[in-house]
Order: structure tokens, then sequence, then C-alpha cells
């Protein structure tokens, strides 16, 4: 029996959306505008949660999941990252992780490796060196997920973690410290992968456009 992967994974798109809703407030842009959805959050406890998804199902049947969760600058709290890239019959990737962004021995980071100890996955990918030096050694990176069992798990992990990551972010908020240079690294490092750019340009999306939404919406950088 084949598995409804596009089902389960939007499925999950529409939940961590609507926890965005619940949290927070939509951030008006004013930056150019992209042919794929993309949403923005923010609130009193986190500074900017992103959903992106690019639906390609139809032309080339692909579905790719993008969320990402930053918090305030004078959080040391990390930053909430889940990325599933999704084919008709099995997700190619899964990526989640809480990422340092001030403190690497943050409870919710401590939280996050012993969640994620309890798993285990048939095709656990290694990481480039770009990743290697943001992401924390806790990270999941999963290959060719096609069974039922283990897409359950990778979305009920996401939706769990989620529910824990907004309960606790903002709590370590500390007055006059600024940690935007650590989100900065974050942005830096994620940039340097070139399977974003290139997915999406042979997916019909010019360069400039891709390379700008990098830049802008993706994994904007601040001085």
């Amino acid at each position: 029996m084949s598995v409804d992967v596009w089902g389960h994974v939007s499925a999950l798109a529409e939940h961590i959306e609507s926890r965005f809703k619940d949290t927070g407030s939509e951030i008006v842009q004013t930056s150019d505008h992209y042919d794929w959805y993309n949403n923005l959050y923010q609130s009193l406890r986190y500074r900017r949660a992103h959903v992106e998804i690019v639906d390609k199902r139809s032309s080339h049947k692909t579905y790719i999941l993008h969320c990402t969760i930053f918090p305030h600058f004078n959080d040391p709290s990390p930053i909430w990252g889940f990325d599933a890239v999704c084919g008709a019959s099995k997700i190619t990737g899964a990526f989640h992780d809480f990422s340092a962004a001030g403190d690497c021995n943050h409870s919710m980071m401590k939280w996050f490796a012993n969640t994620a100890d309890n798993y285990t996955w048939k095709k656990p990918r290694d990481l480039p060196n770009w990743a290697q030096a943001i992401f924390s050694p806790a990270m999941i990176a999963v290959g060719n997920i096609n069974s039922e069992e283990e897409i359950q798990a990778i979305c009920n992990l996401a939706k769990s973690s989620l529910d824990y990551y907004l309960a606790n972010v903002g709590i370590t908020q500390e007055s006059g410290s600024d940690f935007h240079m650590a989100q900065n690294r974050y942005c830096h490092y994620q940039k340097q992968n070139p399977r974003v750019i290139r997915s999406m340009v042979s997916m019909g999306v010019p360069e400039e456009t891709i390379v700008r939404f990098v830049e802008e919406m993706l994994f904007p950088e601040t001085v």
C-alpha cells in the first residue's frame, strides 16, 4: 500500500502555521512577491516565524516545506527549524533541529537532544561542513522516508517539538543582551547550502529571484 506522503506533510504544514497564528501575528511584507507560499509571524515570545511551501506537485512531483522560528535578539534560546523535501512516494530529505543561537547549553537544546535520542531512522544522512558548523549534534537528518511509521514519526516529532518550543521560547530573554550575531552566523552558513538555489532553478525559478529570496526572506541577516 502506498503512503500518502503529500497528505501527511501538507497537513503538518497546516498544523505548524495554525500554531504560528495561535501564538503570534502576521508580519506585513514589503518585499517583492514570490510565486510560492510564504508567511511570517512575530510575537512577544519570538522574533520571526516563517512558513514556506513550494508546491510543485503537478509540474515536478515535488512538495517542499520549510519552517523556522527565531528568538528575539535578547534571548539565547535556540532556533527551531524543520524541512521536508517530498516526492510522490517518499520524503527524500527531512531535517529538524534546535540550533544554538546564543547558548549552546540552553535547556531547550538539552530537551531536544534527549527527545531526538528516542528515535531511530533507517536512512540517516551525513551533514556537509556548512551544516556541521551550525546544527546541533542531535540534529535529525534523514533520507528516503517511505514508510507510514517513519513519516508519522517525523511529523509527530515536529508537532511535539513545536509545542515545546512555543511554550518555552522567550522565557530566557535578558534585558541588555544581544545575540543577533549568533543568529546572523546561522543565516550565513545556511546560505552556503547550494541545493536551495539549484533545486528552485531546476523547477523554473529564475536564479536572480531565488538568490534575492534567500537573502530577503529565507535567511536575512541583521546589522
